[in-house]
């Protein structure tokens, strides 16, 4: 049986002085409590932000002025003087570190998904420590607030982590911001991401947004509903991830639910669909009841161009989205056997055009369009 498996996500305000620059006592704080972790069973990843205001720092620049280019090659600079800074801090306490620099587009395709799997999971067999970032000099659109929490919630997927840990500057989710308002209330315990809590976290037309934590909440849904528990807490707590490695109470606990498989894990969050297979009632009847394939004759129409393998999206006719799953069939050979049919050919079996177990139903993952 494998050690657990925790994923830490720390930001950049977690890291940095009032400065912005790097704050060596902050860094030793994180590092410590990983190690002691460490040394207690756990397998830990470490998902750091940072790596841009390292390179600030350093040039001297002012990040409030900064274009797109310039922020990546802040983040170029800065990434070493990070990962140097982490390499040492472990290395003082016995343990080795691996840097693994991702983009959203690394997990799209299965083969570099599994290829990045392997990976983490041998550096963790091994005892060393991932050190996992945004591939920050590449990725333009995710240089922003915040990405690192989608990016921690995919890592535990990646990983099959038990355990997924936020650390912010606020100690839990909120009623309310507490910076603004005084009867603000903690909020403990999540056992279901609804509207009104991702509302209340500062969701589209919110007034109270608490700064981040709409991210949080998008990374709980993608980890929860591969059942790997999250807790968001504050970095600055004592011992903060000693107390979530023991079971403590600490900050809010997002409570998982039941465990995915890792390849229905990837197919729900890890990529987009490359098509859409529209269904009739009775194919969404079908797989609603959570037991059967999806089989030809329910097929209405096809759009999109993709190949055998491929992820696609299952629509019912007025379009709503059902499933998402693996195709057996491109998307022109099941626009040849659509005509065929119209025309009135007998169509020979056929096997089933997404596999079960290569299907997820929206009500697995919730209907907020994450399978989209």
């Amino acid at each position: 049986m494998q050690p657990p498996r925790m994923v830490v996500k720390v930001g950049s305000s977690s890291l940095t002085d009032e400065h912005g620059q790097l704050d060596p006592a902050k860094l030793e704080r994180l590092v410590d409590q990983l190690a002691r972790v460490q040394a207690q069973g756990w397998r830990v990843v470490l998902v750091s932000s940072g790596a841009v205001a390292a390179g600030v720092s350093r040039l001297g620049w002012r990040r409030a002025t900064l274009t797109m280019p310039e922020k990546q090659a802040a983040a170029a600079v800065g990434q070493g003087l990070l990962i140097g800074v982490y390499e040492q801090l472990f290395a003082a306490r016995g343990l080795a570190i691996g840097q693994v620099l991702l983009s959203r587009s690394d997990l799209h395709a299965r083969r570099r998904f599994v290829h990045i799997r392997n990976t983490l999971s041998t550096l963790l067999e091994r005892g060393v420590v991932p050190v996992v970032n945004e591939n920050d000099t590449v990725a333009v659109d995710e240089i922003r607030f915040g990405d690192n929490d989608t990016l921690a919630s995919y890592v535990a997927l990646v990983v099959d982590a038990h355990r997924l840990v936020l650390l912010t500057d606020i100690d839990s989710l909120y009623t309310a911001d507490p910076r603004t308002h005084a009867g603000a209330e903690p909020i403990r315990e999540v056992r279901a991401i609804t509207p009104e809590l991702e509302q209340m976290a500062g969701g589209s037309g919110s007034q109270v947004g608490t700064g981040g934590m709409r991210t949080k909440i998008n990374a709980a849904k993608i980890a929860t509903s591969a059942g790997i528990e999250v807790v968001v807490a504050a970095a600055n707590a004592p011992d903060v991830l000693l107390r979530v490695a023991s079971g403590e109470s600490v900050g809010t606990l997002f409570h998982a639910r039941r465990r995915m498989p890792a390849k229905k894990a990837w197919v729900a969050h890890g990529t987009a669909a490359e098509g859409e297979l529209y269904i009739d009632d009775g194919a969404v009847r079908a797989l609603r009841r959570g037991a059967a394939s999806l089989l030809f004759p329910g097929i209405v129409r096809v759009t999109g161009d993709f190949r055998e393998g491929a992820v696609v999206a299952c629509r019912s006719l007025d379009g709503s989205l059902v499933a998402k799953g693996i195709v057996h069939f491109s998307a022109g050979d099941l626009r040849v056997l659509l005509e065929r049919r119209a025309a009135g050919y007998t169509l020979p079996p056929l096997h089933e055009v997404i596999h079960r177990d290569h299907l997820i139903l929206v009500e697995e993952v919730g209907a907020d369009g994450a399978l989209g």
